[in-house]
């Protein structure tokens, strides 16, 4: 099943942008996401592609859905994508991203990243494992620089994380996007920032409340409004450019019967899609 709205297989080559499926859960610690791209791109097949906000069918920019890939953590692997065409990634836990971050980094085409996310993900090993789900920012961190690295939503962390990045990472944390709101907080990210800086966008889906978004590995309580994380991301797509992006962490065996967090994630993959689809205008 293609995400909805993809162009067809004979038409693959008219995309501007591709979604890629990354099933992938071996760094996390209860398995089960990497079904999530499956049940995102089922639960993609539910919504309309006619973005009633907007009044803007999402079909009429061209993206194709290519699929899955499969990851491998060791030091051989070589991913090649097209560079002509943006992606947005679905997982998957949020380890992937930092084999995905290493690929675009180490190539020249992302200097910046910016993770929305309830957790810090700041340890340096976790459950033994120094590629865990738990450690993905400090391994990116290590990779492209501290400085370069801005955290939104954070709302829970270790204190060793937090003594690690209190003075290194540019946070604005849950706190601070409930008190001074999502546009203050855009504004105050505009000004630090430079517009053309080739950006990296990671999206934890437990960055939302549990109460609509069951779904995940580590339920966090107090979470983020999906009118706040889409208003969040349509402000940081305009603002920044965003090369390449990613929704993790979904984990549809652990979901209500209903699926709700598998659609909020095809949700902001659409809106990602809808601000594509300004920039064209």
């Amino acid at each position: 099943m293609k995400f909805a709205g993809s162009l067809s297989e004979a038409d693959k080559e008219k995309a501007s942008y591709e979604i890629i499926g990354v099933p992938y859960d071996g760094n996390a610690f209860k398995k089960g996401s990497r079904e999530g791209p499956k049940a995102i791109r089922r639960a993609s097949q539910r919504l309309e592609t006619f973005l009633w906000h907007e009044k803007h069918e999402l079909s009429d920019l061209q993206y194709y859905d290519c699929g899955d890939i499969n990851l491998d953590f060791g030091q051989n692997q070589n991913l090649v994508f097209d560079t002509r065409k943006e992606k947005i990634f679905i997982g998957g836990d949020h380890s992937i991203s930092f084999p995905l971050v290493k690929h675009f980094f180490d190539s020249g085409e992302v200097e910046k990243v910016m993770v929305i996310d309830a957790h810090a993900d700041f340890r340096d090993v976790y459950k033994s494992k120094k590629l865990s789900n738990a450690c993905v920012m400090r391994r990116i961190a290590e990779l492209v620089g501290f400085e370069n690295i801005i955290e939104i939503g954070v709302r829970s962390s270790s204190e060793e994380e937090y003594a690690l990045i209190k003075d290194k990472v540019r946070i604005y944390d849950a706190g601070m996007v409930r008190e001074k709101g999502v546009e203050r907080v855009l504004e105050e990210i505009e000004k630090e920032g430079v517009r053309e800086e080739k950006t990296y966008l990671s999206i934890d889906i437990d960055v939302l409340d549990p109460g609509i978004a069951p779904g995940v590995e580590n339920p966090e309580p107090c979470g983020m409004s999906l009118e706040s994380l889409i208003a969040l991301i349509r402000g940081i797509m305009e603002q920044k450019n965003v090369v390449a992006s990613d929704v993790v962490e979904v984990n549809p065996g652990l979901d209500n019967i209903n699926g709700i967090t598998s659609i909020n994630a095809a949700r902001i993959v659409f809106e990602q899609l809808n601000a594509k689809c300004k920039e064209q205008i």
